[in-house]
């Protein structure tokens, strides 16, 4: 799947490039609100972006196969941690950012 082939045929390589320049985008308006704000729960809103874009870059790498991340293999269970986390990791950010906001407008 590391072929010039696979990277027209099947689409995801356009996917991941469409991906990286939006994220790349969304990056430099976290970078421009982090300067601006305060509040706690803009920040976390940026580290969920930035965490967004991390993950990105990791499915990029390991899809052009500059990095191979092994799942833990525990008996006959394969569990991708790696990918588990850095998967979740930016839901978790938004999920603590809303609550923040939801806390400093008293709704909660």
């Amino acid at each position: 799947m590391n072929n010039l082939a696979a990277f027209t045929a099947e689409g995801y390589g356009v996917l991941l490039f469409a991906k990286l320049i939006f994220g790349a985008i969304a990056v430099f308006f976290g970078i421009l609100t982090w300067h601006k704000t305060r509040k706690s729960y803009m920040i976390f809103f940026v580290f969920g972006i930035f965490a967004l874009y991390i993950s990105i870059l990791l499915q990029t790498a390991g899809y052009f196969g500059f990095i191979i991340l092994e799942p833990l293999t525990i008996g006959s269970i394969s569990l991708p941690l790696w990918h588990i986390f850095f998967e979740t990791l930016p839901v978790i950010f938004f999920i603590t950012a809303l609550s923040l906001f939801l806390k400093s407008e008293g709704l909660f």
